[in-house]
């Protein structure tokens, strides 16, 4: 696996290896399993970014699950634009439902609050998340994430399906910006 990577006109460095991602995935899987038993969720995944880790994760969980996909939108390039656009929305009823929001990175946790806020309003009986990856130095809300892939500091990063300018997803691991 290449140590360096370079998307786009930046060079980024490897910092969780394809093996550590599918170990914790495994693991948060059967997590999830034990904690919905044989109660059917419904997986609300954020696409794009969350596709790849949804896609490994709902094979690591035993359970019934119905699955649905969000799209929200508030990135450009390598900047949060502070605004949050629900540019596709799921398809399922989810009034009385439980839900399981998949998301690939939480870092301030404002899309997150938005798409809790419209959950809600859509009569969700019970939202949990799980997200691959959590910046906790930029996270600004209090609402619990149940499941936490890894902890990472606020460098910027791609692969496994995050992007820096829409490339970069497909990368087999997670890559931080390499500062020169």
């Amino acid at each position: 696996m290449n140590e360096l990577v370079k998307v786009h006109d930046r060079e980024f460095e490897i910092l969780l290896s394809r093996e550590e991602i599918a170990a914790r995935i495994d693991s948060m899987g059967r997590e999830i399993s034990a904690y919905y038993q044989m109660r059917k969720p419904v997986l609300l995944s954020v696409m794009h970014g969350a596709v790849i880790f949804a896609s490994d994760l709902v094979r690591a969980i035993d359970n019934p699950l119905e699955m649905d996909f969000v799209r929200l939108k508030s990135y450009s390039g390598m900047e949060s634009t502070g605004e949050v656009l629900m540019t596709q929305k799921w398809e399922k009823s989810l009034e009385n439902r439980e839900v399981l929001i998949l998301e690939d990175i939480i870092d301030s946790g404002t899309s997150m609050n938005f798409l809790i806020d419209k959950l809600r309003e859509a009569g969700a009986a019970d939202i949990k998340i799980a997200s691959l990856l959590f910046k906790p130095h930029a996270f600004r809300y209090e609402y619990p994430i149940a499941w936490k892939g890894f902890e990472i500091g606020n460098e910027f990063v791609v692969g496994f399906g995050l992007d820096y300018d829409g490339l970069g997803r497909n990368l087999p691991a997670i890559y931080q910006l390499k500062i020169s």
